[in-house]
């Protein structure tokens, strides 16, 4: 049994792609020819400390063999929307023309919010498959200290992803299963918010959204195991690179198609609570790891499948999958913050006394 809460559609227009998608072992080498394609001249490179240290000296290279010229400026913690604000204020990204984001999700948010804010076409270089974000059209944005504050949904697709598998088969073992459970949980959340409602009624987008996210949990559900054995080895092989491509470009298309709405359920509210109550606490902990522990939440208020199996099989995989896991106290008073955050949030638009009691029971799942 489901749940059937409201839904809404928050964007206008269907931003289900980029300008161009690249995927392939050393693709990376073909930054310089990408800046030449958007008529650019001068890069600003905005990268995460250790995703600079192995493609900097690269890239430099490739700029500079092209007759172009780069700044690079390292950027650390979350997307902040006032440590953004500084960095297009700088004279260094006034006079670059293109922004190019180099690491993971939070770099790629940042890279787009300050690449849009300020007229600027972005390629984004993602060197993990964490999330979608270098290829969706929005940023996530935190205050310094980690606490969620909401969506930014630019009105424009990022122009570029470089998505180089040689860089992407040795990421962490622990990046590449908070994509897969932060992907996998689009199918639990649009199943939840999609009850009793015919796609002659519904959103044909949304619909379309929905059936890619079912095969997209379903590839990466029949693989994890063996996807996580390569990525452990360091393989550049074809089923690393395909699950980089579900992670982001297609976990990317079905973001856009939903257009801004019903992705947010209850997996993903677990996250942003967790991030806005305890900011110090799991300040460490990755987006799908904290994903993943509202999916066991999710599940159990579904009533779709065993949540104990899922909670097993990421225990086994090495997630966290309770509250002091992610150095939460598991007390009657944070359970009731977390439950009272969650409970008035649009996870829980228009569900009923019933519903919510049932979310409740669901919650101590995570004790």
């Amino acid at each position: 049994m489901l749940m059937a809460t409201k839904y809404s559609i928050k964007e206008n227009s269907f931003r289900i792609g980029c300008g161009r998608y690249l995927q392939g072992s050393g693709i990376i080498s073909t930054v310089a020819d990408e800046v030449i394609l958007l008529g650019c001249r001068k890069a600003y490179v905005l990268g995460g400390k250790t995703a600079l240290s192995l493609t900097r000296e690269q890239i430099e290279e490739w700029i500079s063999a092209a007759g172009l010229t780069a700044i690079f400026h390292t950027y650390l913690g979350f997307c902040c929307q006032d440590t953004c604000a500084e960095i297009m204020d700088s004279d260094e990204f006034k006079s670059c023309d293109v922004v190019i984001g180099v690491g993971g999700g939070n770099l790629m948010d940042a890279a787009k919010y300050c690449a849009v804010l300020s007229g600027k076409p972005v390629i984004n270089i993602p060197t993990s498959s964490a999330t979608c974000a270098a290829f969706t059209p929005l940023s996530v944005c935190y205050t310094r200290d980690g606490r969620t504050v909401g969506t930014t949904h630019h009105k424009i697709e990022v122009n570029c992803v470089i998505a180089d598998t040689a860089i992407l088969c040795k990421q962490p073992v622990r990046l590449l299963l908070a994509g897969v459970y932060d992907s996998i949980a689009k199918i639990y959340e649009l199943r939840q918010r999609m009850q009793g409602i015919s796609v002659d009624d519904g959103d044909i987008g949304l619909y379309s959204s929905y059936h890619m996210s079912e095969f997209a949990a379903d590839f990466l559900n029949e693989r994890l195991e063996a996807c996580v054995e390569d990525t452990e080895k360091g393989l550049d092989s074809k089923l690393v690179s395909d699950a980089a491509w579900v992670l982001i470009a297609l976990t990317g298309v079905i973001s856009g198609l939903a257009r801004g709405s019903n992705q947010t359920a209850i997996a993903h509210k677990v996250y942003e609570s967790l991030r806005a109550l305890f900011p110090a606490s799991v300040y460490p902990f990755l987006h799908g790891e904290m994903v993943g522990m509202g999916l066991i939440v999710q599940i159990a208020y579904n009533r779709e499948g065993d949540p104990e199996q899922f909670r097993a099989r990421m225990k086994r995989l090495g997630m966290p999958v309770r509250l002091s896991d992610i150095g939460v106290e598991p007390t009657d008073e944070n359970l009731s913050l977390l439950r009272e955050k969650i409970l008035a949030s649009t996870a829980m638009a228009g569900t009923d006394a019933e519903e919510q009691a049932r979310f409740a029971e669901a919650l101590k799942l995570l004790i």
